[in-house]
């Protein structure tokens, strides 16, 4: 199997398996009664949007579908509104038992600890796939741990890196974000085309990302980010590659 397969198959794994994380906390005609003092509806998914109806402690609702960490609702005399992650949680089964939420929400989002990340795009116009984690230190800081490899006509090149993610508003669905970071590139050329006789260049490299990200579903983020590298070469000169990738980052 090459890289490329190796790597399909990679993204294949975790979109399945968000998929199915995502089914098994999508909320569906699921019946509950309030068990709070009341729970406030609201007239759409978001704070912002208005109260427009109470329910009051014992009044029965169905819940209908979910939207990041809000939940359509539907009341026995057919008033249809939102309400919050927090209501849901003051809420029971109809036999009395306590629901469990589960992370697969936009809360869930914000307090997750690790992702594992997959990438694909260019490396100065030569395919680029990428691998990685992510430890998730707050709300706006992260530690990445990231391999790309790009398979060029004249070289291959492995690139490691270690950098240091800003999302600047984390409580946003879609925000910008800076990654600064540094690691080694290892350029292999290839013999068949290049009389180099196979030896293997490695370089220091810096590097600087911008990049969006937007909260897709369940445990699913998508990204786009065009990342800056300078490499530090053995003949002390300084060589910039430009890298454009696409890729989707599954939290947990």
């Amino acid at each position: 199997m090459n890289f490329s397969q190796y790597f399909a198959s990679c993204f294949l794994l975790i979109v399945i398996i968000s998929i199915g994380f995502s089914s098994l906390v999508k909320a569906e005609s699921l019946t509950l009664e309030v068990n709070a003092p009341f729970i406030d509806i609201h007239s759409g998914p978001g704070g912002e949007f208005p109260i427009f109806h109470v329910l009051a402690k014992g009044e029965i609702f169905t819940v209908m579908k979910q939207r990041t960490n809000w939940y359509k609702i539907q009341t026995e005399n057919n008033k249809e509104g939102w309400i919050n992650t927090a209501s849901m949680e003051s809420s029971v089964l109809t036999n009395g038992s306590r629901i469990q939420i589960g992370s697969g929400t936009f809360d869930g989002y914000l307090d997750r600890d690790f992702e594992l990340i997959v990438q694909g795009g260019v490396l100065d116009s030569v395919t680029a796939m990428s691998l990685g984690a992510s430890w998730v230190w707050t709300k706006n800081l992260a530690v990445e741990a990231t391999y790309t490899q790009a398979l060029g006509n004249f070289a291959d090149n492995k690139i490691w890196s270690v950098r240091m993610r800003q999302t600047f508003f984390p409580n946003w669905l879609v925000s910008p974000y800076l990654a600064l970071g540094t690691g080694e590139i290892r350029t292999r050329p290839r013999s068949s085309v290049v009389q180099a006789g196979g030896e293997v260049r490695k370089s220091n490299h810096y590097e600087v990302g911008i990049g969006m990200e937007y909260y897709f579903t369940s445990n699913l983020v998508i990204t786009a980010e065009y990342r800056g590298l300078l490499a530090l070469t053995d003949r002390d000169e300084q060589e910039r590659l430009d890298n454009w990738m696409l890729g989707v980052r599954v939290f947990f």
